[in-house]
């Protein structure tokens, strides 16, 4: 019961933690535009960012975080193997979780059609920068629970994870920097701004690359590592312009309806969810490609 409490109020404070982060750097950022690039701060795209991101604060208090935390502190309470009493072993065990299952559910968000549907929202930006990190669909991510369920059963305390998870997501928001440069040495190790910067390009060589979260070194070991070289074009291959938050939240599912839509029979349909966004149930890349330009086949 105490380890409940504690994994409350603890994940109480994750959220005034992550908020403070969130917008402290937004409002930096912005600041920053004004003073030393005045006019090229697109207010209404970071506007349309913030505004997705608290109508899914509500719903992700839920699912995102209590749901969790409650798998979190039931597997830890009946399902422990063993546990973990030095706080950085627990640190490193349970960073190394998490690291892993980010890397492999936020890839797994951009070769599965209805995720895709789901991620692809974090992409219809079409600018980089703080205000970017948050934008997002509320079903987005939430796969990344094994990771905390994995921790739990390794001994690590909820808590500590959660506050790995925080210190993490910080991290992440400081990677959509738009006014980081080359940092060195570190591009070969961490997830920079740079890195993730290609991430989030359209571009034919970039897209489905550097899907790390803190280490870029998750990409390089398992072949999905591009180096920044032609400057990044952001946001999707068919763009979403649209900036209002209510009508956003729902870009990936138009664009999957509108690919179904093309299809006659129902398993061609149905198969538009499972398979990789870029797939077609004739092996043609339309206009509507979600993510490869009409010069890259398809292979059915």
């Amino acid at each position: 019961m105490l380890e409940q409490f504690v994994s409350v109020v603890g994940g109480e404070a994750s959220l005034w933690i992550l908020a403070s982060g969130y917008f402290g750097l937004v409002l930096a950022e912005r600041l920053y535009f004004v003073f030393a690039r005045p006019g090229k701060y697109n207010d209404a795209d970071a506007l349309c960012s913030i505004g997705l991101n608290l109508m899914n604060s509500v719903i992700g208090l839920i699912i995102g975080l209590a749901f969790p935390l409650a798998l979190s502190v039931w597997a830890y309470e009946n399902f422990r193997i063993f546990t973990t009493h030095s706080l950085w072993l627990s640190l490193a065990i349970a960073f190394l979780a998490h690291e892993l299952a980010y890397y492999w559910e936020h890839r797994l968000g951009h070769r599965v059609g209805l995720f895709w549907a789901f991620h692809s929202i974090h992409h219809s930006s079409n600018e980089f920068n703080h205000s970017t990190a948050a934008r997002g669909f509320f079903l987005d991510g939430k796969l990344q629970v094994v990771g905390a369920i994995t921790a739990s059963m390794l001994g690590v305390s909820p808590v500590v994870y959660l506050a790995i998870v925080v210190v993490k997501s910080i991290f992440g928001i400081w990677n959509h920097a738009s006014y980081v440069g080359d940092l060195g040495w570190m591009e070969r190790i961490f997830a920079t701004p740079r890195n993730h910067m290609v991430h989030h390009a359209n571009q034919s060589q970039y897209i489905d690359k550097n899907f790390s979260q803190v280490l870029i070194l998750w990409d390089r070991w398992f072949g999905t590592f591009e180096a920044y070289d032609e400057p990044p074009v952001v946001g999707l291959v068919k763009p979403v312009d649209d900036n209002n938050p209510l009508t956003a939240q729902f870009a990936g599912f138009r664009q999957l309806f509108e690919r179904m839509a093309v299809a006659d029979r129902w398993t061609d349909k149905l198969a538009y969810l499972w398979k990789p966004p870029e797939w077609s149930h004739d092996g043609v890349c339309r206009s509507d490609c979600p993510k490869y330009r009409l010069a890259v086949p398809v292979s059915k």
